[in-house]
C-alpha cells in the first residue's frame, strides 16, 4: 500500500515480510544457506493421514513441537512426547493454519535473541536471554501478554564468545537471505552443548 501510495516508509518490503512471516518459507530459505535450523516436516490437510507419530518419530525426533506456520506469539504451539499429545496438538494448531510445521523440540534451551538494524551492511546487536519459570517448557503467550512474574531477560547474556559471534553472523547471514531491511529481531535456541538454532525472525 505505501508502495501504491509513493510513501515512504521503514523496514521490510511485502516479498520479504510474508516470507519471514511463514516459518516453512523461513526454514526453506535458511536451509537453503546452510544456516542452522532444527529439523521438521510441513503437515496440512492433504498429507495429514500420512504424518502419523512413527513417521514424525522417524524423521523429525521422538520430542517434537508443533506451531502453525503463520502465526506469532507462540499462538496454537504444542510440545509432544507421545502419540496423543502429538494428535491433540495437531487438531489444535490447525485451528490457526492449513500448515503446520512439526520440528525437532530442543532439550532444555536457552531461548536468545539478536536485534539487526541496516540494509545493505546490516549489524548484529548484543545478544539478550529470555528465562522462562522451571514449570513451563517455553516462552509462551501467557509468559508474554498474561502473567510474565516468573520470566527474567538478561541483556546482554553471558554466552563464549565464540558462540556470541556465531549468532550473531547467523542473524546477519539470515537478514541478508530472506531480503530483509531496516530492522528485525531474530530468535535462537541454544543447545545443552552449545549449538544454537535459528527459530523465528
Amino acid at each position: 500500500l505505501f508502495k501504491l501510495l509513493k510513501k515512504p516508509y521503514v523496514g521490510s518490503g511485502v516479498l520479504a515480510s510474508a516470507a519471514s512471516f511463514d516459518k516453512d518459507i523461513t526454514k526453506q530459505i535458511l536451509t537453503h544457506h546452510h544456516i542452522q535450523n532444527t529439523k521438521y516436516v510441513v503437515v496440512t490437510p492433504e498429507n495429514r493421514d500420512q504424518m502419523t507419530y512413527a513417521y514424525l518419530q522417524a524423521h523429525v525426533g521422538d520430542h517434537l513441537s508443533i506451531k502453525p506456520a503463520n502465526q506469532g506469539s507462540s499462538i496454537g504451539i504444542h510440545k509432544a512426547e507421545n502419540e496423543q499429545e502429538y494428535l491433540d496438538g495437531l487438531a489444535d494448531a490447525f485451528k490457526y493454519d492449513y500448515k503446520i510445521l512439526v520440528e525437532e523440540s530442543i532439550d532444555n534451551p536457552r531461548e536468545v535473541e539478536c536485534s539487526i538494524l541496516g540494509n545493505e551492511n546490516p549489524k548484529a546487536s548484543k545478544l539478550g536471554a529470555i528465562d522462562v519459570p522451571k514449570t513451563d517448557t517455553f516462552y509462551d503467550y501467557n509468559n508474554m501478554f498474561v502473567d510474565a512474574s516468573g520470566v527474567t531477560f538478561e541483556l546482554p547474556v553471558e554466552l563464549p564468545a565464540d558462540l556470541t559471534k556465531r549468532i550473531q553472523q547467523m542473524c546477519v547471514d539470515a537478514f541478508r537471505a530472506l531480503g530483509l531491511k531496516g530492522m528485525a529481531r531474530v530468535d535462537f535456541l541454544v543447545s545443552e552443548d552449545g549449538e544454537p538454532y535459528l527459530g523465528e525472525i
